[in-house]
């Protein structure tokens, strides 16, 4: 039976309606509440000195376990970290979706949705990378799979790095963006060490596109030779390209990202790339993680939390008001402790900068129910 909760005295911070104030969250039957819903609560939380956020949402990430070698197990990898909502980016292709919808989203306690991967095999193997030749694309399998799981599907995937698309060519990409209109559905573009100008591949994306690892430092990247961000990349975000920070073990740079932070170009959504092989473990370790190498970076944790919760809330499918802790909402919610804490953070370059602000999770709420309470707590 679920609990009604209250959350007392936390800093909530909640960009879907602009709060930032010292607030109370009452929770019932599963959802948000207004305080006057009842005057006893089951379970009540101190939040004192503590920040009280929606359940974070992160937008990239591996999660198709056993099926896949870098696949990480949703709800024990993210409840603990305050996250609530994960998307996997690709994992699965045509082949083996029914498998990730039916044993992964399906199965899962916490959120989950995802990209189906343009390679049919999707993402089984690090060894080798996939295979994005078009004469292994199944146009009317994708069409048939984003139709039937249109409430988890967020739309196609297509790496187009140099050592992934070989000698296959740029209208291969073209094609791939004719194809996604065709199936009227998002593109979802990883673009580190693209194989042609940053401007030729952004004249692609179309307003709802998402680009991945907007701050990657290898190859051709989002920046002039001045260090600004090149007028193709800003105006594609100003006509409603999504930019996606998508951190990554091998997918951002500190240089990239503090120069574009300079220039006022801010990532529209704060996610990790997290894998198994990143997880609790430098540079990604987890989103509380590189959220706070944002705050490192000198962004507000308004603009960090916004873009870790409303921003990515958008894109996904479903009745569910999530990202949000406004009266009605799903109750996912999430407590943390901004702690003063010396910590190193890297990139993939090596490059590292030192902080001193780490966000720690002290409680996780989903779907109602508390799902990870830090022991000291």
């Amino acid at each position: 039976m679920l609990k009604n909760i209250i959350i007392r005295n936390g800093h909530v911070i909640d960009p879907a309606n602009n709060i930032d104030d010292i607030a109370d969250i009452y929770v019932s039957q599963g959802r948000i509440v207004d305080r006057n819903a009842f005057d006893k609560a089951d379970i009540e939380f101190d939040a004192t000195h503590k920040y009280v956020f929606p359940g974070l949402i992160d937008n990239h990430a591996h999660v198709f376990p056993k099926s896949t070698e870098i696949g990480l197990d949703p709800d024990r990898s993210f409840l603990c970290q305050g996250v609530t909502g994960v998307v996997d980016a690709g994992s699965a292709g045509v082949s083996n979706i029914e498998t990730f919808v039916g044993d992964v989203i399906r199965r899962s306690f916490m959120t989950v949705q995802g990209y189906i991967n343009f390679c049919p095999s999707g993402m089984p193997t690090m060894k080798f990378h996939e295979d994005f030749n078009p004469k292994y694309w199944d146009v009317n399998k994708l069409q048939q799979y984003l139709t039937k799981y249109a409430d988890v599907l967020q739309g196609v995937k297509i790496r187009i790095s140099k050592p992934i698309m070989g000698d296959l060519g740029f209208e291969v990409f073209e094609q791939a963006e004719q194809i996604a209109r065709k199936l009227n559905t998002r593109l979802c573009v990883h673009i580190t060490n693209p194989y042609v100008s940053m401007e030729k591949v952004i004249s692609v994306f179309k307003p709802g596109d998402v680009l991945a690892h907007c701050y990657q430092g290898t190859g051709e990247t989002i920046l002039n030779e001045d260090g600004t961000v090149l007028e193709s990349v800003k105006a594609a975000q100003k006509r409603g390209v999504i930019m996606d920070a998508a951190n990554g073990g091998n997918h951002w740079q500190f240089r990239v990202a503090e120069k574009a932070l300079a220039d006022g170009f801010y990532p529209d959504i704060i996610s990790t790339d997290l894998t198994c092989k990143s997880l609790f473990k430098d540079p990604v370790f987890g989103l509380p993680f590189i959220m706070s190498k944002y705050i490192l970076l000198g962004l507000s944790l308004f603009d960090i939390v916004k873009a870790c919760t409303v921003a990515p809330a958008a894109l996904l499918h479903g009745r569910e008001k999530l990202g949000t802790l406004s009266v009605g909402a799903q109750a996912d919610i999430a407590i943390f402790d901004l702690c003063e804490h010396q910590t190193v953070f890297s990139d993939t370059a090596g490059a590292k900068r030192s902080g001193s602000k780490l966000l720690a999770p002290q409680v996780t709420i989903c779907k109602g129910e508390v799902v990870y309470k830090n022991i000291l707590y």
